[in-house]
């Protein structure tokens, strides 16, 4: 059942990438339109979760702390992966994302949580650092190579904090005041969308200070590529903001539900590895991104360090 689980866990993440990649087409550059996405997703989360579960009908301090660092967490990461797709890759950015998700919370269950480590987890954790290097390393000109160092920068930023997303989701979930998962979930989708629309806000009234005139209207409205955004594209980039909540809400839940069946040291590998080849195929599927050589090899050195990952438990006890 675990497996099963995970594998649906794995679906729905590759899918958010879709979506996500869909409304970087779509809208401007600006970390305000970052945080508009992230304010639209964060409320249809919650209203899918109160049509699935009603109010949560219970939280405590520790539960709620967990969930503000969960909720900063992916804040930042949204920022950095949409902001990241503007210069780069769906693959690439999905390789690094899905890379944190593996080697932090390995890190975090073998040395916070003492779970099993052996040769092999360690050498599949090596392979996996190796992956991110081909993705990003490409021979490009000189009016390039500033592009290529903001996405080197920002996937880098995916790394870390989706990585954390998958601790602060552990954390919680091993917590012995730890709440159901539909209301963690419900408490961090409030949470970011709060913080968002704050810095909304908070960047119109920066940018009417300065003298633009109409900030409210520019940071709310006219988020698309050309302004005045017109209906029919404010239409397309909310739609993909809502599918992009959805896939991303179904996701966490499966992924929230089987830390309770399985180490994280064995899950995040699995998982990771699998949305990573998906992430990538997606891209070239939807959006024609070519898989080159790098990417391909960022792959296979994925697969091939979760698959040694995975299987660590049964090769560490073979006899010698």
């Amino acid at each position: 059942m675990e497996y099963l689980l995970l594998f649906g866990a794995c679906t729905f993440f590759s899918l958010q990438f879709v979506f996500q990649k869909l409304f970087e087409r779509r809208a401007r550059e600006g970390v305000a339109v970052c945080l508009w996405n992230i304010a639209v997703s964060g409320a249809v989360a919650v209203l899918f979760l109160l049509i699935k579960s009603g109010l949560p009908g219970e939280m405590n301090g520790t539960a709620f702390l967990i969930a503000a660092l969960y909720a900063a967490s992916g804040l930042i990461c949204s920022v950095a992966s949409i902001s990241a797709m503007n210069c780069g890759s769906v693959a690439g950015v999905g390789i690094f994302c899905l890379a944190g998700g593996m080697i932090l919370p390995f890190l975090y269950g073998v040395f916070s949580l003492s779970e099993p480590s052996g040769p092999f987890k360690w050498i599949g954790m090596l392979i996996l650092v190796v992956s991110l290097f081909p993705a990003v390393m490409q021979k490009d000109g000189e009016e390039k190579k500033d592009r290529r160092l903001r996405y080197v920068v920002l996937c880098s930023l995916v790394f870390l904090t989706n990585g954390l997303v998958s601790i602060f989701s552990k954390m919680h979930q091993i917590s012995p005041k730890a709440v159901s998962e539909d209301s963690f979930v419900m408490t961090g989708s409030l949470l970011r969308c709060g913080a968002a629309v704050l810095l909304i806000l908070l960047w119109a009234w920066t940018a009417g200070k300065k003298g633009e005139e109409r900030p409210l209207r520019a940071a709310l409205w006219d988020i698309g590529r050309e302004r005045p955004t017109s209906g029919r594209v404010f239409l397309i980039l909310v739609l993909s903001a809502a599918a992009y909540s959805v896939m991303n809400t179904l996701g966490n839940l499966l992924s929230l539900r089987c830390m309770n069946m399985m180490d994280a040291s064995v899950q995040f590998p699995l998982l990771s590895a699998t949305v990573t080849v998906l992430t990538a195929l997606f891209g070239a599927l939807f959006f024609r991104e070519r898989i080159n050589r790098g990417t391909i090899l960022s792959l296979l050195l994925t697969v091939a360090g979760a698959a040694l990952v995975a299987a660590s438990p049964w090769l560490d006890v073979m006899p010698g």
